[in-house]
């Protein structure tokens, strides 16, 4: 398998990428109907395309629950290293963040999901996982 270069690690080159999609609502504070919704579909859909597009990265926000009230604000979140788990093994190049509450998991729990993440991330056209 050839090895494709990790975009995130050249210092000369601008990254770009996406931040909070595995929240609902992302970044937007809002009642809109239209809001992204972070289902599972929604996040493939758009890391598939974030990759064809040639975007560096995907970097998700560790969170428990939302914010309820009257937006439900990230009221719906999937957790980060399954996805980034998820989204590695549905894509080619594009860089995959996971975040974790460190003082909520145990370190070699940790330790052990990120070296299965690293392997599915080297499953694909090289080394993408940033951790």
């Amino acid at each position: 398998m050839a090895h494709v270069e990790n975009r995130m690690r050249r210092a000369d080159h601008f990254k770009l990428g996406t931040f909070s999609t595995n929240c609902s609502g992302g970044m937007s504070v809002t009642k809109i109907p239209e809001r992204w919704d972070a289902s599972w579909d929604s996040n493939l859909a758009v890391a598939q395309l974030l990759d064809d597009a040639g975007i560096d990265f995907m970097l998700p926000i560790a969170r428990w629950i939302g914010y309820g009230g009257e937006t439900n604000f990230h009221g719906s979140v999937l957790e980060t290293m399954t996805w980034a788990a998820g989204l590695l093994a549905l894509t080619k190049r594009i860089s995959v963040i996971a975040t974790i509450h460190t003082t909520a998991n145990h370190p070699v729990v940790v330790a052990k999901q990120i070296a299965t993440i690293d392997a599915i991330g080297r499953g694909r056209a090289g080394l993408n996982l940033v951790a």
